[in-house]
């Protein structure tokens, strides 16, 4: 439902949808978003004098009174944008459960709707929380990582078109597993092969749904049939190798299997980010795109033991095992010098002693670079 409302009744997590004036008129890249700062809500009454709200993505115009059993500090976290988004998705999911089909209309505006929060910081990278067994799952985790997805292709530089693309396709990505029983889907216990068989049919059960809409890119179902592949070959369902699975299906890889690991499961607790970053690093490239997981390391600012960094000062470390104070600036030990030649004598600093401060990590190397495949033949010699 949309209202006409006085920008003097703005307030946060209300759901812009129209204003007074042109969009080329107000310093808005659009004129539909969740309002998540004073700041916005301050331009606004600049610019404006009647905004329209959409009632059925943010909150009405009515602030929560004294005697609702919840507090005004609940509310206002029950209505921020991440748990906004969780609502519209759930939304989206209850049509395809009742048999409507997928509205990819209201998908694709959620996913562009995401792409906005992200870049004008009313969401951010560090908010994406693994989920507890009692979120909604599937709602969840498509717009975690839907999020986390536009964040690695964001700092990536990927083209626009491709970005919008990927977008979608993270949020519909495991659309099909609507269609399979809790019993699969929060098993406890290690699947049977007829299980593993059915789940795995989720890929072509959510490529279905989307065939039935007219006008879905073909790199969104692209990317919604090959997120389950593998560069070694190992995935499904074609058992495409790397250079043949297109790089939405690769950042989409990347942002689920992390996503799942920070998340409880029936089987097993969540991990931390550092140790579900180490587990990506570990895996690359033979499971996930090395370069991808490098940069989703560099993006979340957590660099895991064993992960090996180039310095602003162009040297080389390797990220060390011991507790870091602060996961953005580990213990380390140089292991090159600025011109990429192997130290005789490792150096042990801890990026987080005020001593080490000019030096900051520039990038993660990915573990199918060539200095890494140096490393591990130096390693291989020095066991013969």
């Amino acid at each position: 439902m949309v209202k006409k409302i006085c920008v003097s009744q703005l307030r946060q997590g209300m759901y812009l949808c129209g204003t007074d004036r042109k969009w080329w008129d107000i310093p808005f890249l659009t004129t539909k978003f969740l309002i998540s700062s004073d700041a916005e809500i301050e331009t606004l009454r600049e610019y404006c004098r009647e905004v329209f709200i959409d009632l059925a993505k943010g909150v009405d115009v009515a602030a929560p009174d004294d005697n609702e059993p919840a507090s005004a500090l609940a509310a206002a976290a029950e209505s921020g944008p991440l748990p906004q988004f969780y609502r519209r998705f759930e939304s989206v999911l209850e049509t395809v459960r009742a048999g409507g089909g997928i509205d990819f209309g209201a998908a694709v505006e959620i996913a562009s709707d995401l792409r906005f929060a992200l870049d004008n910081g009313a969401v951010s990278l560090d908010r994406v929380a693994g989920r507890s067994l009692a979120d909604p799952a599937l709602v969840h985790k498509s717009v975690n990582v839907c999020l986390l997805a536009l964040g690695l292709a964001r700092h990536l530089a990927v083209a626009p078109d491709l970005l919008r693309h990927t977008a979608i396709a993270a949020l519909l990505h495991d659309l099909g597993l609507l269609g399979l029983p809790q019993s699969i889907i929060g098993k406890a216990a290690e699947l049977t092969g007829a299980e593993r068989s059915a789940l795995r049919q989720h890929v072509s059960a959510g490529l279905a749904l989307l065939h039935g809409v007219p006008g879905v890119p073909a790199e969104v179902l692209e990317a919604v049939g090959d997120h389950h592949e593998r560069p070694d070959g190992a995935g499904y369902p074609r058992g495409l190798v790397a250079g043949k699975i297109g790089l939405p299906a690769r950042l989409v890889a990347v942002a689920s299997v992390y996503e799942a690991l920070i998340s409880d499961r029936a089987d097993r607790p969540a991990q931390t980010k550092l140790d579900a970053l180490g587990y990506l690093y570990a895996a690359s490239p033979a499971q996930l795109d090395a370069a991808l997981v490098a940069g989703l390391i560099e993006v979340l600012h957590a660099y895991p033991p064993g992960c090996i960094v180039e310095l602003a000062s162009g040297e080389l470390a390797l990220v060390g095992a011991e507790p870091a104070n602060d996961l953005s600036r580990p213990p380390c030990r140089l292991i090159a010098d600025a011109n990429k030649q192997l130290l005789f004598q490792e150096q042990r600093l801890d990026l987080s002693d005020a001593a080490h401060k000019h030096l900051a990590i520039a990038r993660v190397l990915a573990r199918d670079g060539p200095f890494i495949e140096l490393l591990a033949t130096f390693a291989a010699l020095e066991r013969l």
